[in-house]
């Protein structure tokens, strides 16, 4: 039996999640090649994990990176890779209908061909270890709410793909599991509020009376979220329990909105949970959209396509 510590592949190393997972494998034993890009934060990560880390440059979307990164996993571990850790994504806040279709292209080449490029690069050396994928989802992959439907599209997308390949790659040994977090208090937060505080200047006039408490509500739900109690290394622990147990679940929830959120979609019965949500996120006034749907017969009448 080799003396190799066991190599775990991990994605969007840099920061928050990625950056808490690669620090928890290498305490506990793993090889880490922890995917960054740019050289200054692979320095940092390395400074952190030690000798047990090794980083690479790795940006998803990137097939050339993609390739050169496995190739050097592949010199580096001849007994094959015993995990991925897809974990690179970004976020997206915004009402589906003003969402850029330019933006939601990105989104999905992120944060769903992302990881599944990743894997069909790396399923050669999982093979040879009868290793496992970890997705990092999120509990916006199994509901999708008000203002991050363009998000929620890219993680169910993977959750799909996910399911597909847990039964395709049984015959050689390969587990498929997927992470689903709550909010966690990473800096995404910070980057959704100044995204929230563009898009809601830019919403429509004739469409403010629908949409401008919808904003203002996701405002106060991205605060929340910055001050969260669940962080990165409460993710990384179940992400280390998926990677260490005999038998890996299929779907772990972490944090207790992705938990109470997944109990209701699967308990109260779907026109009312539609009723709750829209309570909670401004939506719920028909009365507030009488000025708006005039407005918007005004603009049917004045367009071209009317």
């Amino acid at each position: 039996m080799s003396s190799r510590p066991r190599a775990v592949l991990v994605t969007g190393a840099s920061s928050g999640i990625g950056r808490a997972t690669t620090n928890l494998l290498a305490r506990r034993g793993f090889q880490v090649f922890a995917g960054v890009r740019c050289d200054r934060k692979g320095a940092e990560v390395a400074a952190e994990g030690g000798r047990q880390v090794i980083p690479l440059r790795l940006e998803v979307t990137c097939p050339e990176q993609t390739c050169q990164a496995v190739s050097e996993i592949a010199a580096r571990c001849p007994e094959g890779l015993f995990a991925l850790v897809n974990n690179a994504g970004v976020g997206s806040t915004g009402a589906v209908e003003l969402s850029d279709l330019e933006e939601l292209r990105e989104l999905l080449e992120i944060n769903t061909v992302g990881p599944l490029r990743m894997i069909q690069a790396c399923l050669p050396l999982l093979r040879l270890a009868r290793g496992r994928v970890v997705n990092i989802s999120s509990l916006n992959g199994a509901v999708a709410l008000p203002m991050v439907g363009a998000y929620s599209a890219s993680k169910f997308a993977l959750e799909a793909l996910s399911d597909s390949l847990r039964v395709e790659l049984r015959p050689w040994g390969v587990s498929v599991s997927v992470i689903r977090p709550g909010q966690v208090r990473t800096p995404i937060f910070d980057k959704a509020r100044q995204m929230l505080a563009e898009r809601t200047r830019e919403i429509p006039a004739n469409l403010l009376p629908g949409y401008q408490s919808q904003y203002r509500r996701a405002g106060d739900f991205n605060e929340r979220g910055a001050r969260s109690s669940t962080r990165p290394e409460n993710v990384a622990r179940v992400i280390a329990r998926a990677l260490e147990a005999r038998r890996p679940r299929p779907r772990y929830s972490v944090g207790l909105d992705a938990f109470g959120l997944g109990l209701a979609q699967r308990m109260v019965p779907q026109r009312l949970l539609d009723h709750f949500v829209a309570r909670a996120s401004g939506a719920a006034a028909r009365s507030a959209s009488r000025h708006a749907l005039a407005a918007d017969r005004l603009c049917a009448v004045d367009s071209p396509l009317a």
